[in-house]
């Protein structure tokens, strides 16, 4: 087995690149635990971002939240296992149907491919370099294609607790 890193190592240094970063400013987020009721004294924070002491885990999901980059936070650990930290957008289509839902996967799947093709064309503003807009234009593609997917996993998974695995 090859070398690991301690959890307070690991923290200590996601840690200290969100405040490099500007993502963590112990002030706010002790003020932003406390909107929530959770008291956390403000140099315990300090104590945690300088690798004195160890972040609790629980609070991980909280620090994704208040900054706003849940990559900061969990991408050290993900990527040590080939995986990459994803936002699922929250839903708005929790009323239809699965076979709707999977058409509409593939209809966005589609704009995505057609999107990409255009940028990609010589004719695009960036001939057959993909521009900073058009890259922005993929991600919001993207971002939609992912969406409807989360909803028919859930759906899947609200299926399978009802029926149970076989169905």
């Amino acid at each position: 087995m090859g070398s690991t890193r301690s959890y307070g190592s690991w923290s200590h240094h996601m840690l200290q690149s969100m405040r490099e970063r500007g993502l963590l400013k112990v002030e706010a987020f002790v003020a932003w635990l406390a909107a929530r009721d959770i008291r956390v004294d403000r140099t315990l924070v300090s104590h945690w971002a300088a690798g004195r002491t160890h972040l609790p885990a629980d609070l991980l999901p909280l620090l994704a939240e208040f900054s706003g980059d849940p990559e900061a936070v969990f991408g050290g650990y993900v990527r040590a296992a080939e995986c990459e930290v994803v936002r699922m957008p929250v839903s708005d289509t929790k009323d239809a149907d699965l076979i709707d839902l999977m058409l509409s996967a593939g209809a966005s799947l589609g704009r995505l491919q057609q999107a990409l093709a255009d940028a990609r064309s010589p004719e695009s503003p960036g001939g057959v370099a993909i521009t900073a807009e058009e890259r922005a234009a993929l991600q919001v593609r993207l971002d939609q294609l992912m969406h409807l997917l989360a909803d028919v996993r859930s759906r899947l998974r609200q299926g399978q607790a009802r029926t149970g695995p076989l169905g």
